[in-house]
């Protein structure tokens, strides 16, 4: 499966818009809502973008280009999403442009960059930082640390981290937990034609930047997404860490590598040798994408057949017993045409299917109870091309 280099918008929040049938949503007037929907209609198109902020995402019906606010050609290529702010990049004129959720999107301040196109992770370093890997033109694997608050740059740089022979380095996950950084990275030949069957991690103090450790895992391949905004990971109560490896996302042109969760313990300095959750082998060799954690070590995953059928199944899989369960079968392949589809408000998850052309649902999965119900549907012009997201952000 190959999804194209421009990827990923993550958008979403709780302000504005829709009437709903019998959701108890409204039409945006300065109240605070709980939820939001982003809808990107049409896919490869920014012409039919629209916002809109729900109560509830349990029930209901709402109509896409009739409700909330179109944001169409608003947003860049990339973007990155936190509970107060979004921040696009334009891939054109590699500028970042910072907006505020108050009644749409309120513009907040613009950061130009040099030679930095495309959003592969971020992730948040405490003091007001924010960091972003990425590359630009020429595929030069890079790095930004900047001040989100002012739109100011603070450093810039690439990390010499050892690759496979010929091949470039791409940063496929990464995190920050108990003062240090957690880089998860695989490597590429030309044009991402080929990835390397090694699994890299490097874990490092900040800010201190040192006492740098390198580890690698040939169990799988390609550890998280290498795209901003889809599922690659999560982290338990414990600290303990699990990441989704995804050897034919993205380029990963990797078959015959098994789709599987790795565990990096609370403390640990590398993947858990011990432990290891090969999806493949409980679907004869299907692979998975993420779409959202869901509570309780589970996630929604969806199959990814190769090559593509245009059809997926959605499963639940559970990171602690090894279990994978069938959810919902023979449904659209889903779109991620800025992120993935799924969004865990802390007690339940929530994510969007399309089932036929005008029509979409959302669907609530505790992973408590293990029930899975149909929450809010979406009509209008929607289809089985369309993509979504969803969040939920505080206002200020």
């Amino acid at each position: 499966m190959k999804i194209t280099h421009i990827a990923l918008l993550l958008i979403s929040s709780c302000l504005i818009a829709c009437q709903t049938k019998e959701a108890g949503n409204q039409v945006d007037s300065g109240e605070q809502y709980q939820y939001g929907l982003l809808i990107n209609a049409e896919k490869g198109s920014r012409t039919q973008d629209r916002l809109l902020w729900l109560n509830s995402l349990d029930s209901g019906e709402l109509i896409h280009t009739d409700q909330g606010i179109d944001i169409s050609n608003t947003l860049g290529a990339g973007v990155i999403l936190r509970d107060s702010f979004l921040i696009s990049l334009d891939k054109k004129t590699e500028m970042l442009s910072k907006y505020t959720y108050r009644k749409g999107l309120q513009p907040a301040g613009k950061l130009q960059l040099k030679d930095f196109n495309f959003i592969e992770n971020t992730m948040d370093l405490g003091q007001g930082e924010l960091y972003i890997s990425g590359r630009g033109k020429t595929n030069r694997d890079k790095y930004l640390i900047i001040d989100p608050t002012q739109m100011i740059l603070k450093k810039s740089d690439s990390w010499p981290l050892p690759v496979a022979k010929d091949q470039s380095r791409h940063e496929t996950f990464s995190s920050y937990h108990n003062g240090r950084l957690y880089l998860g990275y695989s490597s590429f030949g030309v044009d991402f034609n080929h990835c390397s069957d090694t699994s890299y991690l490097a874990i490092l103090n900040y800010p201190g930047m040192d006492e740098l450790k390198i580890t690698k895992d040939t169990r799988s391949a390609f550890p998280g997404t290498s795209i901003n905004g889809l599922f690659n990971s999560f982290m338990d109560e414990k600290g303990d860490q699990y990441i989704l490896t995804s050897p034919v996302f993205y380029h990963g042109n990797h078959p015959t590598a098994t789709t599987a969760f790795y565990k990096i313990g609370n403390t640990a300095n590398a993947f858990d040798k011990d432990y290891f959750f090969n999806l493949s082998e409980l679907l004869n060799g299907l692979h998975l994408l993420g779409i959202t954690a869901a509570g309780n070590g589970k996630v929604i995953l969806v199959s990814a057949p190769v090559p593509s059928t245009g059809k997926s199944d959605y499963y639940v899989a559970d990171v602690y017993r090894k279990t994978l369960t069938l959810l919902l079968k023979d449904q659209h392949q889903p779109n991620f045409i800025w992120g993935t589809s799924g969004f865990f408000d802390g007690k339940n998850a929530y994510f969007i299917v399309n089932e036929k052309e005008h029509q979409a649902q959302v669907y609530r999965y505790n992973s408590k109870s293990n029930q899975l119900n149909k929450g809010l549907t979406i009509r209008g012009t929607v289809s089985p091309g369309s993509s979504y997201l969803l969040f939920c952000p505080k206002f200020k």
